[in-house]
């Protein structure tokens, strides 16, 4: 749930990493708010070059803690069979976007509390340091540093528990209300109010504070409300479109037995034939009866006007293989999963022959579609805490 898109930074344990957008602007704002604010007044009368080594410092090894907390939750994932798909990462949070719901509310319980547990600790090990480099007579803006990450962390745990989803407390808030109530849809819901309830709080704090003159204060206060809002909202619309898709199977959507274009056949006789008459993207290309690849829009566009009466569609056909595929009885959330990259075109393959295929772009709109039509709907959870 990338608030501006994300890029890729590498990977950790076998979990891919990546950095929200939102990241820079807002680590400078902590650097600026650490550098001119708390370690001026935590060790006055240092020059300013030493302040801003120290924000810097501490900025750094916060977004590492952060990260440490998130590899919690997926190592603790992972132990549960819960398949994370990647972490994303903000500089006050981030999230372990996992490929589907816990089977049972147990599963979301501990790979929810491995987070603040992992802050706790990582709360001790800075405050043992602390200690250590006191005892050791370091130098006072190191042991500084150490105890103010010793006190983020665990302020990271204990706001991390407050009970709103999609915090780690309204995540133990839902897993607690799914075991009670058997519906994990009634307990997302749930626990999507408290998170929207305590932003809203946040928000208004942060206003309040403005008005009476506390900028710094009330800018944090109201962003980090906005921020939990924003992700309560979204992270709920994730939630709903994935059941959704769950409960959907890809023939119920998917084009039915897609129109082959040959491979022999001139790209000027594509275009006229097929994308100028039935609309689609892209066409699976056969050579005699078998399929060799997929065709796209781009692909034929690109063939200059006057080579296109000789250039055959097996000349800008994309492999078979560089698409994915899927059966007509899986789901939708299933056969979405595998696309890792954009592409225009999902096979839908059954016992070795082509009998639909599906643009991964069409699918909010053709649920929508089956949603306007009652065709399907969230409803009760169908899955019960065991």
């Amino acid at each position: 749930m990338p608030l501006f898109g994300s890029f890729r930074i590498g990977r950790w344990f076998g979990f891919p990493i990546r950095i929200d957008y939102s990241w820079f602007p807002i680590a400078a704002l902590v650097i600026w708010t650490f550098t001119t604010r708390e370690f001026p007044r935590a060790l006055p009368f240092y020059p300013s070059s030493t302040y801003l080594a120290m924000g810097t410092a501490a900025a750094l090894l916060f977004f590492l803690s952060v990260l440490l907390h998130e590899l919690g939750h997926a190592l603790a994932g992972r132990a549960r069979g819960v398949e994370v798909e990647h972490i994303t990462l903000f500089i006050f949070g981030g999230i372990a976007q996992a490929r589907d719901e816990p089977r049972r509310p147990l599963d979301e319980f501990l790979l929810t509390a491995a987070g603040p547990l992992a802050s706790v600790a990582l709360a001790g090990a800075f405050h043992g340091g602390r200690v250590a480099a006191e005892a050791w007579a370091a130098p006072e803006p190191v042991v500084t540093v150490l105890g103010f990450l010793a006190l983020l962390n665990f302020v990271l745990a204990v706001f991390n528990m407050i009970p709103g989803f999609p915090l780690d407390g309204g995540r133990i808030f839902r897993s607690i209300v799914w075991a009670v109530t058997g519906d994990l849809v009634k307990a997302t819901r749930w626990a999507t109010h408290g998170g929207r309830l305590f932003g809203g709080a946040l928000i208004v704090l942060g206003l309040f504070n403005l008005s009476r003159g506390q900028f710094i204060s009330g800018v944090w206060a109201a962003f980090i409300g906005w921020f939990v809002v924003n992700a309560a909202s979204s992270s709920l619309r994730h939630f709903e479109l994935r059941t959704l898709l769950r409960r959907i199977p890809v023939a119920t959507i998917m084009n039915p037995r897609p129109r082959m274009i040959e491979a022999t056949l001139p790209v000027e006789r594509a275009i006229s034939d097929y994308f100028l008459r039935g609309g689609e993207e892209a066409y699976p290309v056969s050579r005699d009866g078998d399929l060799i690849g997929v065709v796209e829009t781009r692909a034929v566009s690109a063939v200059p006007e006057e080579a296109r009466a000789t250039t055959p569609v097996s000349a800008v056909t994309r492999p078979a293989e560089e698409f994915p595929s899927a059966r007509p009885d899986e789901s939708l959330a299933e056969a979405l999963f595998r696309i890792r990259v954009q592409v225009s075109y999902l096979l839908v393959i059954e016992n070795g022959f082509v009998v639909g295929a599906l643009n991964p772009r069409e699918v909010g709109a053709r649920v929508q579609r089956l949603q306007r039509m009652g065709l399907v709907s969230l409803g009760p959870s169908p899955a019960k805490s065991a």
